[in-house]
């Protein structure tokens, strides 16, 4: 998993095996080690068409909350851009990384 800020955008990468541990499971989280201490993400499926993004800077967590549907057809076809939401900062998504689609193709 890979977390990445831009000015308006905050992004998750997922390798494809990532993404098909969310579909089953539902969930996924990993802490990622950042200059200056660690950060927790959590990535949860809902059956609801809603996508969500919520940072605790007490605990240094930030959640994401993505349609079941919408994370299921991204992994029977990836996108670029992947699926995302909007905060009030910007704009936030989760997507398969795209090396990792490339390597298993050039794998079969």
């Amino acid at each position: 998993m890979k977390l990445k800020f831009a000015t308006g955008h905050v992004s998750v990468r997922v390798e494809l095996a990532e993404m098909q541990q969310l579909v089953t499971d539902g969930n996924l989280s990993e802490t990622i080690e950042l200059a200056g201490g660690a950060m927790t993400v959590v990535v949860s499926l809902v059956d609801e068409d809603i996508a969500n993004m919520l940072f605790d800077p007490n605990t240094a967590t930030i959640g994401f909350v993505y349609p079941r549907p919408a994370v299921e057809a991204e992994l029977a076809k990836p996108s670029r851009n992947g699926i995302g939401g909007y905060f009030e900062q910007g704009v936030f998504s989760l997507a398969i990384d795209m090396h990792d689609i490339r390597q298993q193709a050039a794998d079969k």
